[in-house]
């Protein structure tokens, strides 16, 4: 895991508390300096496991959150040398030590949730600020975003109509559409209302975009649409709902890891951009029956691929700091969980009935 830099400005009044907290953490991986300031503030220097980031900010938050001058800028470290220590892992001790008459770690922690005196779990993923920066730079994107949405389609389109893999695996790559669909799992999950309708508004647009355009091309050039990998688009089976659920929990490990999200932009738009383009077109040649067919792998795609980024997202202990905006939020969560997942069983009766209902079945 990477590691990064915090660098925290603090009221000199409030130095004590920031050297509490990272006493508190008693963890030999965290490495922290001062540096008193001209005039009222002082700066820490801290450096700390990527994953470990939310152990230092959130307490920091809870406790400096009041103050006007307070601000924690978070940088990432290409090295360090010599690199931080590995951490000890302890076993967890029994409750009796961690009470009352332990060494007083039992009482509620700063940020208002309850503290049993045991270690933090592990975590194996960056920060939620972190996340939420990334996936919030996606829902407001500049002309460069749609210029490439606009030439994916025009490649994908090709390499539809000529059967080309390696064509189509090029526009597989930029993933244009990965980013709005990951960012509004993570708003799912949050509860962020904000930053829903942004990624939604980025859906919309990104998808009527491509719609447009592969329209454009279909109607322009001659096109073969009786390819093989056209054709293989045309229809919603269960392998492509498996397919779609395995791109999304992928999206999801690669923006929670810290992994770019072109590692895993083929598998993501394997589930998207393709049967987008085919549906646009489908229709404008007329072929109204193929382009419902891609139309309904395009749902169970979009369907799969949000269900699976909340599960990620959840498994992955992605929430908000406090355990009041926990216990909202998670009731959000689930109910859009079961949202998507009374969609996913409406689209998996479909598909059944549709088979069901085929020759020779």
């Amino acid at each position: 895991m990477a590691t990064r830099l915090v660098q925290t400005f603090v009221p000199d009044v409030a130095v004590e508390k920031v050297e509490s907290i990272i006493e508190e953490l008693q963890d030999e991986s965290i490495v922290a300096f001062k540096n008193n300031l001209p005039g009222p503030l002082t700066q820490f220097h801290i450096l700390v496991e990527a994953e470990k980031l939310e152990s230092v900010l959130d307490p920091m938050q809870a406790a400096l959150g009041s103050y006007e001058n307070f601000r924690a800028i978070v940088l990432a470290v290409q090295t360090v040398v010599p690199k931080l220590p590995e951490p000890v892992i302890e076993e967890e001790e029994g409750d009796g030590e961690a009470g009352a008459g332990g060494n007083g770690k039992g009482k509620a922690g700063e940020n208002g949730e309850p503290s049993n005196g045991k270690k933090a779990k592990k975590s194996n993923r960056i920060s939620r600020e972190e996340l939420l920066d990334d996936l919030a730079k996606v829902t407001h994107p500049n002309s460069v975003h749609w210029w490439m949405v606009g030439l994916s389609t025009i490649v994908a389109t090709i390499g539809l109509a000529t059967s080309n893999t390696a064509v189509l695996i090029g526009a597989m790559v930029i993933a244009p559409l990965l980013g709005p669909n990951m960012a509004l799992a993570l708003a799912s999950t949050l509860g962020d209302l904000s930053l829903a309708k942004s990624a939604i508004k980025a859906n919309i647009f990104g998808v009527a975009l491509a719609f447009l355009v592969a329209s454009i091309a279909g109607w322009l050039f001659d096109l073969n649409l009786q390819s093989p990998e056209i054709l293989a688009r045309t229809d919603l089976h269960l392998e492509d709902l498996l397919l779609a659920l395995a791109a999304g929990g992928a999206g999801a490990l690669a923006f929670t890891s810290g992994v770019p999200a072109s590692l895993v932009g083929v598998m993501v738009a394997v589930a998207l951009l393709p049967p987008l383009a085919v549906c646009a077109l489908m229709a404008t040649s007329g072929n109204w029956e193929a382009a419902r067919g891609a139309g309904m792998l395009l749902l169970g795609n979009l369907v799969c691929v949000n269900l699976a980024g909340i599960v990620t997202f959840l498994l992955s202990g992605v929430a908000p700091r406090t355990w009041w905006q926990k216990r909202k939020t998670r009731k959000i969560a689930y109910g859009m969980l079961t949202v998507w997942a009374l969609l996913l069983a409406a689209l998996i009766f479909f598909v059944m009935l549709a088979e069901s209902g085929k020759p020779g079945l």
